[in-house]
């Protein structure tokens, strides 16, 4: 009896430990995440208030934000590119309890898929990026 009430001691304590682990892990993810989304912020601001310091003609302008127009459409195609791709695997997991012996098949389906976006993103880039196509041409015609 001794030799159970041990045994289950050191189980607990172990499962305590590694959910201590796990947890310490995850804070640090989040806290590094805030710290560095909080360093981000202070540089654009510092940059847009040097930016605020200088002149600019309207032409200069227009050209900036034609530039900044295009990064954002850029951004927002990679970002909808993502969605789609991790739509099937939310949308699984969320009603994971609901379909048991379904999400045990598809759930792996899906992540691929959500996996696929690693190499559909260089794809995005290089068909959005005429320069980029030019380095390249310019790389395999060495």
């Amino acid at each position: 009896m001794l030799f159970v009430v041990t045994t289950e001691l050191t189980l607990s304590s172990n499962l305590f430990l590694m959910f201590l682990l796990i947890a310490t892990v995850r804070i640090l993810a989040l806290l590094t995440t805030f710290i560095n989304h909080v360093r981000m912020f202070n540089v654009v601001r510092a940059h847009s208030n040097q930016v605020l310091g200088v002149t600019v003609s309207n032409q200069q302008r227009a050209a900036i934000l034609r530039r900044e127009k295009k990064v954002a459409y850029h951004l927002m195609i990679l970002i909808a590119a993502l969605l789609i791709r991790l739509a099937p695997s939310l949308f699984i997991k969320a009603f994971q309890s609901s379909f048991i012996e379904q999400y045990r098949y598809l759930f792996p389906w899906t992540l691929s898929f959500a996996f696929i976006n690693a190499s559909v993103n260089p794809i995005i880039n290089f068909w959005w990026n005429k320069e980029l196509r030019n380095v390249m041409k310019v790389m395999v015609s060495c």
